[in-house]
């Protein structure tokens, strides 16, 4: 009798003891992170940081990824489960600047904080829908301007170039286009001889890169809006035996890019910090679950990695 009262006892103290760490983690926050991809290395190193930051800030991170980066009805899913979830904030890398709007409205008559990561939603469509959204990432007009900047002074000033877009109409990929644009057009002497899209694919941009030069042998330079293109457009390169001759720049620093930039397979990628990013957008996640203020928009500054800065790698 005397021993099973004492279990009971040691039975109960063990459940007291355990108390206040079930009331903790009853209080974690739960955040959903919603990927568009995991196919490129910029997200991989994106995922990395929000684990880090979670880790460190004691967070119960949920990570969901779509099947392909322009799944965007998945995407939109994968949003739509977390509200139903009932989780504490949302986390979304979008991959339409349209599309994902009712989302957000849901998310936000939900009760749910929701913070537009790395692709920013369209302003214009936002307002129109009564839509206060914030948003976390670098300002790609002003990235891509930096990186035909850097390629347009790499290649004399002068010289025929060709860009290679994102997905067409998603506004990351239109920003870089655009800062690209406004870059160029500072040099009279550059001439853009071709602007098609490659849908953030290395293989597409290695078909459009080939295609390109063998329409337009005298080109100098190639921008491409993202390092996936970037590297197949070096390929590209490579094959039409103009190696050193047509200088080729991307944008996300992921680390093959950078090593392409070491090796002078590449003149310049811009490293968007995505680990930076996705810890930002976690902190101002935190504070709107807490009741705190957020900026509307928060850019991180990106950085131009061309040789010289590629020995800090």
């Amino acid at each position: 009798m005397a021993s099973k009262l004492l279990k009971n006892i040691f039975k109960f103290s063990a459940l007291i003891s355990a108390l206040p760490a079930l009331a903790f983690a009853a209080d974690k926050p739960q955040i959903a992170l919603l990927m568009k991809t995991l196919s490129n290395e910029y997200f991989i190193s994106m995922r990395q940081g929000a684990e880090e930051t979670a880790k460190e800030k004691n967070i119960d991170l949920i990570v969901q990824v779509a099947e392909k980066e322009d799944s965007t009805e998945q995407l939109v899913g994968l949003v739509e489960n977390m509200i139903a979830k009932k989780v504490d904030a949302i986390i979304v890398t979008p991959n339409d600047s349209i599309a994902f709007i009712p989302a957000f409205q849901k998310a936000e008559k939900a009760g749910i904080p929701i913070i537009d990561l790395d692709v920013r939603l369209d302003a214009k469509a936002a307002e129109a829908a009564g839509l206060k959204f914030n948003y976390v990432g670098v300002d790609n007009f002003n990235g891509g301007y930096l990186e035909a900047k850097n390629l347009a002074e790499a290649i004399g000033k002068k010289g025929n170039v060709a860009i290679l877009e994102g997905i067409p109409g998603v506004d990351n990929g239109e920003q870089r286009k655009g800062g690209a644009l406004k870059a160029f057009a500072e040099y009279p002497d550059i001439k853009i001889v071709a602007s098609q899209s490659a849908n953030w694919e290395t293989e597409q941009a290695l078909t459009v890169t080939t295609n390109i030069l063998t329409a337009n042998p005298n080109i100098n330079g190639i921008f491409a809006a993202n390092d996936n293109m970037a590297i197949g457009a070096v390929t590209a390169v490579e094959n039409a035996g103009l190696a050193g001759k047509v200088l080729v720049s991307g944008y996300d620093g992921i680390p093959l890019a950078i090593e392409y930039v070491k090796q002078g397979k590449m003149q310049n990628t811009i490293d968007q910090l995505p680990k930076k990013q996705v810890a930002i957008a976690i902190e101002h996640a935190l504070k709107q679950i807490n009741k705190q203020e957020i900026p509307p928009v928060y850019y991180v500054d990106p950085v131009v990695v061309d040789k010289e800065e590629s020995k800090n790698y």
